[in-house]
């Protein structure tokens, strides 16, 4: 029988024993990295990983199989962290980074938003910009971003994520498709009312006409309302103003009290959003990026490789670098069938040296990486 104390001198001496040894595997690793960078070679091997996980677990018996690979698969993901730091950091540095510049927003911008005066987007544009900022108006996702590229706006304002209905597809579409960057966030409170035309009621409504976003954040509201149909439309300004144009007390739109009030239109029914509190968070996109030290928040997009755990070990850099993970969001690639990308904002600054030294371990994970930007949370 033995008795506790001497089992934890045993281990401690086991222990002072790896500690060398562990010591003289990293010295060789590194060494690794130098030849891999002499020569060209990535980081990651898997088939040579495969095969010493395959070899150490062939020694050992079934009980222990899994325990000695865990133990062998922790050490070679120590080894391969510290020689994506060795070989990757400074050149993915400077590439990850070709598209950022240091500083802050430009002064008296043009800002493109989607829709028409009164849409949400505009209310987003005037609390991230302020009321006397010149506007551009265009009726697309797309067309916010080509208004920035070709010049006619400096940042362009788009919604990503709802509290109540979640992420907004088309916006997570164009980050994958185009090149662009992240430079800001704002929060918005989302009121919806039911508007129609000056003395139209409940009962008088057949069509109700709103963008889908708006419309599913109502739908505990339109259960009492069989008779009315839900019709497509490009935003919830542009519907209100439709509806004020069409003369027809039979339709009616969902908008925010500042909307009725621009397009001449009653409240019909304010608050008929499904839960109490309604946000939906923007993003502010511009042609490069921004960093400065008040950046406290990383878009990153990365791929990964159809393998066991791929996610996991991505995953777990963060957590192992003690990194606070704010959101991840995967949607479907429209590179191939079943293929997925993630989408994550975690918390940090580029102008970190250990925030770089981590984006390289990352990306010896992923299939492809890219960074979205680097700004300050709203």
């Amino acid at each position: 029988m033995y008795d506790i104390e001497t089992l934890r001198k045993q281990i401690d001496e086991i222990d002072s024993q790896l500690l060398p040894l562990f010591l003289g595997r990293m010295e060789c690793s590194h060494n690794v990295a130098e030849y891999k960078r002499a020569n060209n070679i990535p980081v990651l091997d898997k088939a040579r990983e495969k095969q010493i996980l395959e070899t150490k677990m062939a020694r050992v018996s079934d009980d222990l199989k899994i325990p000695v690979r865990d133990f062998f698969a922790s050490i070679m993901k120590i080894s391969r962290a510290a020689q994506a730091k060795k070989l990757l950091s400074y050149e993915n540095h400077m590439e990850w980074l070709s598209g950022f510049e240091s500083g802050n927003l430009t002064a008296n911008p043009t800002v493109a938003y989607q829709g028409i005066p009164g849409a949400n987007s505009e209310t987003a544009l005037i609390k991230f910009f302020g009321e006397s900022t010149k506007k551009v108006n265009v009726m697309t996702f797309d067309e916010v971003l080509d208004a920035v590229e070709c010049g006619d706006a400096n940042y362009g304002v788009l919604p990503i994520e709802n509290s109540s209905t979640g992420s907004i597809s088309g916006a997570y579409d164009l980050l994958e498709k185009r090149d662009f960057y992240i430079v800001g966030e704002v929060a918005v409170d989302i009121e919806h009312c039911l508007v129609g035309l000056k003395g139209a009621e409940l009962r008088d409504i057949r069509s109700v006409y709103s963008h889908e976003q708006g419309y599913m954040q109502c739908k505990n509201f339109f259960k009492n309302y069989p008779k009315m149909e839900f019709q497509p439309y490009y935003n919830t300004a542009i519907a209100a103003k439709m509806i004020a144009g069409l003369g027809d007390v039979s339709n009616a739109a969902i908008a925010d009290r500042r909307t009725a009030e621009l397009y001449g239109l009653d409240i019909l029914a304010d608050n008929i959003s499904s839960i109490e509190s309604n946000i939906t968070r923007f993003i502010v996109v511009s042609k490069n990026g921004l960093v400065n030290p008040d950046c406290n928040k990383i878009s990153i997009l990365f791929t990964l490789p159809h393998e066991s755990g791929s996610l996991c070990n991505v995953l777990s850099t963060f957590s192992d670098n003690g990194l606070n993970l704010v959101k991840i969001e995967s949607r479907p690639s429209h590179e191939g069938n079943f293929e997925y990308l993630f989408f994550v904002d975690f918390e940090g600054n580029l102008q970190n040296p250990q925030i770089i030294d981590i984006m390289a371990e990352i990306s010896v994970s992923t299939a492809s990486f890219r960074i979205l930007g680097n700004y300050r949370a709203s």
